[in-house]
């Protein structure tokens, strides 16, 4: 079993709709390729040949594919084949849905293993790794990790992807189907379950404005302050209009006299 493990998996096309590559789980295996070349790639669920082969063609030697149901758990599926493995890769998200990127999280909460986001490079280091960060604001951080570990890699990872087709045609697809558990007699104790899919939405819902305003009735509103009533005397002899602004700073108790 090989020591680096990269989780991969298909995403739907922004314009065609067909299954592609995803560009954050192939900065992952990019990532791995440079430090070994003996790097699994790992997914559950239906991966076409196309989409496995363009994954090979990064220069991974194998690429494992663990077949499940539609609504099969795949965190449940994946622990089984991630337990003996020190390092575990996972792109940040494969969609821009929500719900998606938190399955790095959930298997290393039930390995009960170190998650280290927003990685931008990999370096080894003896039996440890040298982890490059992204932090807030461009800054970035260097941390010793010790496996086993699961890295997330950031979005902002910019790896030399190569598409090799003499390895896209030499790696190799193993397609491992679920095999029935047959039932025990011996009771279990009931556990919650590792993962759950969710369906994303189909069309996100656009925030509207309140009310329909022209360009500069907004700038006006920004730049004007509100009405808060009262005159505009442009008329009469100082004496009036004194009296009118003494009567305004009584009727707000602004003055006692």
């Amino acid at each position: 079993m090989s020591d680096i493990t990269v989780l991969v998996a298909a995403r739907n096309h922004a314009v065609s709709g067909r299954p592609v590559r995803s560009r954050a789980d192939a900065a992952a295996a990019a990532l791995a390729l440079g430090v070994s070349g003996a790097v699994r790639l790992l997914t559950a669920g239906p991966l076409p040949d196309a989409v496995a082969r363009d994954y090979l063609a990064l220069g991974a030697p194998l690429l494992e594919v663990l077949e499940c149901g539609e609504d099969a758990d795949i965190a449940a599926r994946l622990l089984p084949a991630l337990r003996n493995v020190p390092w575990i890769l996972a792109g940040t998200r494969s969609e821009a849905e929500h719900g998606t990127g938190v399955l790095p999280y959930t298997l290393a909460a039930a390995l009960q293993r170190p998650v280290v986001a927003d990685v931008l490079g990999i370096q080894a280091e003896g039996s440890a790794w040298i982890v490059t960060q992204a932090l807030p604001k461009g800054a970035r951080r260097r941390l010793r990790v010790q496996a086993p570990a699961v890295l997330v890699v950031s979005a902002a990872a910019s790896p030399t992807l190569r598409h090799s087709l003499a390895d896209a045609m030499a790696g190799r697809i193993v397609r491992k189907p679920l095999q029935a558990t047959k039932p025990s007699s011996a009771p279990t104790s009931p556990s919650a379950p590792v993962g759950q899919r969710v369906a994303g939405s189909k069309r996100r819902k656009l925030l509207e404005a309140r009310t329909q305003q022209s360009g500069h009735a907004r700038m006006l509103g920004a730049i004007e302050s509100p009405s808060t009533g009262g005159a505009v005397l442009q008329a009469g002899d100082p004496h009036t209009k004194a009296q009118a602004v003494l009567d305004y700073l009584r009727t707000h108790s602004l003055v006692h006299f």
